[in-house]
């Protein structure tokens, strides 16, 4: 019989800063205040905060209450998610230790907020999809 390691209790995986950083990006996007949120989910918005700064995780109650109330499916938190982050996350199952992987972005999160709610104010179908193939040129 293959003897398997459980996950620490509490403990916060790249899965969960990943589900966080989508929550507040989305909260932003919104133009909705962590206050909002936290009547949405009946928790303080201390609570918000832990959520959305990875120290708590959010447990799938509260996600699928969240989805429904920023009116996304409950795989939008998920999207982002790879191969390295997966298998990272599952590494208790293993014998061995792999390696945390980072996945902070190089753009400061405050940028990639704001540039997400400008985006996002931008009506005109045909603009949003200009400004995106530019980005990618300049990227």
């Amino acid at each position: 019989m293959q003897n398997i390691k459980e996950l620490p209790k509490g403990r916060v995986d790249n899965i969960d800063r990943l589900v966080s950083k989508r929550l507040r990006m989305r909260r932003v996007m919104l133009g909705l205040s962590q206050y909002d949120i936290s009547r949405a989910i009946d928790v303080s918005v201390q609570q918000v905060q832990k959520y959305e700064k990875a120290i708590n995780r959010i447990s799938s109650g509260k996600l699928h209450i969240l989805a429904r109330f920023l009116k996304v499916p409950i795989e939008y938190f998920f999207e982002k998610i790879n191969a390295d982050i997966t298998g990272n996350a599952f590494s208790f199952l293993q014998e061995e230790k792999s390696e945390k992987v980072d996945i902070s972005d190089t753009v400061p999160e405050k940028e990639i907020f704001s540039l997400v709610k400008a985006f996002s104010d931008i009506k005109d179908q045909n603009r949003r999809k200009k400004i995106l193939e530019l980005t990618k040129v300049l990227g």
